[in-house]
């Protein structure tokens, strides 16, 4: 039986996404959009490539103390959402060893990491995750 959570080809579209932390801006309007869509609010179909900013602002954050068992070894696993322009993004807080020296409003910047491994496939997963600037 085929895993229908990990699919190859699904991870290679989203690489513009997870490895480059790339949007879409509409051409139209020139809303933008992470993760891309594929209609605009305007109704436009039309967009453009749109880089988002490698650095943002922290609004706030979580810290799992129970985690699946694939994240173990990074426990505390922090989960933060992060301004980064305008456009609000989830993702992994790294290279904090003290929880408590974050707060939100402090700057954090784009790093690209390992995220997981499947260990059935051997396929390991990178992506964009955030590291506090000056903190920690």
């Amino acid at each position: 039986m085929v895993d229908q959570r990990l699919s190859i080809p699904r991870y290679w579209r989203r690489m513009p996404q997870y490895y480059r932390l790339e949007g879409v801006q509409c051409v139209k309007c020139g809303r933008v959009y992470f993760p891309p869509r594929a209609v605009c609010e305007c109704g436009s179909r039309e967009f453009k490539p749109y880089p988002l900013p490698s650095t943002g602002k922290l609004i706030n954050f979580t810290v799992l103390y129970s985690v699946p068992v694939e994240f173990e070894k990074m426990k505390p696993l922090i989960i933060g959402v992060v301004d980064l322009g305008g456009i609000k993004v989830v993702g992994q807080i790294v290279d904090c060893m003290d929880p408590e020296k974050l707060s939100p409003g402090i700057d954090v910047e784009v790093v690209f990491r390992m995220v997981k491994m499947d260990g059935t496939y051997g396929l390991i997963n990178y992506g964009y995750k955030f590291r506090p600037i000056n903190t920690c």
